[in-house]
């Protein structure tokens, strides 16, 4: 009977370095991205409040105004069967039959006061804890 002898050999034997969890990373990347992109294009179902008669909206939209109040804004739009979610904003001004808002995340828009469906005062610690 002959002795012989096993080698094994590994790729850390040429000189390979495992690179752990690093190497899934691309693929989580992937994955995750892909997820994002099927949560955005989700559909979730917002009811409309009740609708406001333009009195109304004006003596919320003056009021926060004045007082520099955040407020709720429901836009007076369908997409899907399903209104948009609410805007965040304070009134920054307004004209030419438009009205001026600075919205949460630092974006500035602009709308009429045929486009609002709905408007309400916002507490001032939801504002202020979301801008950090």
């Amino acid at each position: 009977m002959e002795d012989y002898a096993i080698t094994r050999i590994t790729p850390e034997h040429y000189g390979y370095k495992d690179r752990g969890i690093v190497k899934w990373f691309g693929m989580m990347l992937s994955d995750h991205t892909d997820a994002l992109k099927r949560e955005k294009n989700e559909v979730t179902e917002i009811e409309g409040k009740e609708e406001m008669s333009e009195m109304e909206i004006s003596q919320v939209l003056h009021k926060a105004y004045t007082m520099d109040l955040p407020i709720a804004i429901q836009a007076n739009t369908i997409r899907n069967g399903s209104y948009y979610k609410d805007v965040q904003c304070k009134i920054s001004g307004y004209g030419n039959g438009k009205i001026h808002l600075s919205v949460i995340d630092g974006r500035r828009t602009s709308c009429t006061i045929e486009e609002i469906r709905n408007v309400e005062f916002m507490d001032v610690l939801d504002w202020y804890d979301k801008l950090k």
